[in-house]
């Protein structure tokens, strides 16, 4: 019971998580589409969305950090 009164409650939208999720919509978007109508070398394609998903990973893993 005390634990629960220590504990702060957030009030209001949750921005950090939208700004995440409206990034790793852009990332794969871009991605997706960079994929289907870029005329560059399909290695090079590989590479940019190997990083593009190294990026998304990254941003979900960093929302999982427990907040203090």
């Amino acid at each position: 019971m005390e634990q629960k009164q220590n504990m702060s409650m957030e009030a209001g939208w949750p921005w950090k998580d939208l700004v995440g999720f409206v990034l790793c919509i852009l990332l794969t978007a871009f991605s997706l589409g960079g994929a289907l109508y870029s005329s560059y070398d399909p290695k090079f394609v590989l590479y940019l969305l190997t990083g593009f998903g190294f990026v998304q990973a990254m941003i979900q893993l960093y929302k999982l950090q427990p907040r203090d």
